[in-house]
């Protein structure tokens, strides 16, 4: 199976740094450009999916519609959701960083759960669940497009190509409205 896997474009709180977690914030003209623009490489290099796999989040909704324009199903899982920030959604990433006091929310051995924050096992155990039934359902040649957010993404990318008590999730980012192939 080939993944395609796909962060929404921008919004006006990716454009002021703040945490959206599973807040319902749409597109800004940006991030709807971004998207089109995407959706333009996609046609041009001739690729057609077979199915759309979203998270039922605002931004995701509005960049997978976008991308699959009527030409595949859409089918949406809450296990695409973003990561959820707890009491910091809505803020911003320096009163993030400010109010976990230097925790590192993306280690996995100290799994920081603080203020509501969803913690990283939990976002990686629901990459990897979802992961596991794409698998099964759509084995063989099928391209499967997934659109989701940053924090999820990394999580699937990491379920993908592995990772150990001592990866650095920071290392890798997807950008807004960016596509990634992976074949699993």
């Amino acid at each position: 199976m080939r993944l395609y896997l796909v962060r929404h474009g921008e919004t006006d709180w990716n454009k002021e740094n703040r945490m959206q977690g599973r807040k319902g914030v749409g597109l800004n003209e940006v991030g709807v450009e971004q998207v089109k623009a995407l959706a333009t490489k996609i046609r041009e290099r001739g690729l057609e999916f077979d199915i759309c796999l979203a998270s039922p989040l605002k931004r995701a909704v509005e960049s997978a519609e976008i991308l699959v324009g009527g030409k595949c199903e859409i089918l949406y899982d809450e296990r695409l959701v973003e990561r959820g920030f707890g009491e910091f959604e809505g803020k911003t990433l320096d009163e993030y960083r400010e109010g976990i006091g230097g925790n590192d929310t993306t280690d996995r051995q100290l799994n920081y759960a603080g203020f509501g924050i969803e913690p990283i096992n939990e976002v990686l155990e629901r990459a990897k669940s979802f992961l596991e039934e794409a698998k099964e359902k759509y084995a063989g040649e099928t391209r499967v497009l997934v659109v989701a957010h940053g924090a999820l993404l990394r999580a699937l990318h990491f379920e993908i190509v592995g990772y150990t008590d001592e990866t650095d999730f920071h290392e890798m980012h997807f950008g807004n409205a960016e596509m990634r192939e992976y074949e699993i």
